[in-house]
């Protein structure tokens, strides 16, 4: 359950939409690291697996970039702005479900940014440490992409 205000402060996601727990560095430009939420407030929990289903790996590897990309606006003194997931190259996920209860550590770092776009290598590394799951993704952010936050961002109606 996301109760991070770092969270609301830094992603364009409001809940049930944001699907961290935590942050846990946005200190060094270019990557974030953070928890994923595997808990039973989820909005994608589903009881039957236990947690949340693999398939949610890829938007905790998107809301990371995102809260990469949110402290770096903040660093510019700007208010994050919504983009949107444009692909992945590639994508392993060595697991079936987050388990609820463990420990998930999603990390992106970027690889390359322009002025819209950018990519970054993404992992999930569960209890132990081990990768449970990798991708390479990249997004692109209009020039008319609103401001998170302030406008509600996504989740509660604010889509």
């Amino acid at each position: 359950m996301n109760t991070d205000p770092e969270l609301n402060e830094l992603l364009p996601h409001r809940p049930p939409m944001t699907l961290l727990a935590k942050v846990i560095d946005v200190n060094t430009p270019g990557v974030a690291v953070a928890l994923a939420d595997t808990s039973p407030e989820s909005v994608f929990y589903d009881a039957e697996v236990g947690g949340v289903p693999a398939c949610v790996a890829l938007e905790y590897m998107a809301q990371t970039m995102a809260l990469a990309v949110g402290a770096e606006c903040r660093r510019n003194g700007e208010r994050p702005k919504a983009g949107f997931v444009l692909g992945t190259r590639r994508m392993d996920v060595k697991v079936a479900a987050f388990v609820k209860g463990e420990r998930y550590v999603v990390t992106a770092r970027r690889t390359f940014a322009d002025d819209r776009s950018a990519a970054f290598d993404c992992r999930i590394d569960g209890p132990g440490g081990d990768m449970v799951a990798e991708a390479s993704l990249s997004a692109y952010r209009p020039p008319d992409a609103a401001d998170g936050p302030a406008e509600g961002g996504y989740g509660e109606g604010g889509e």
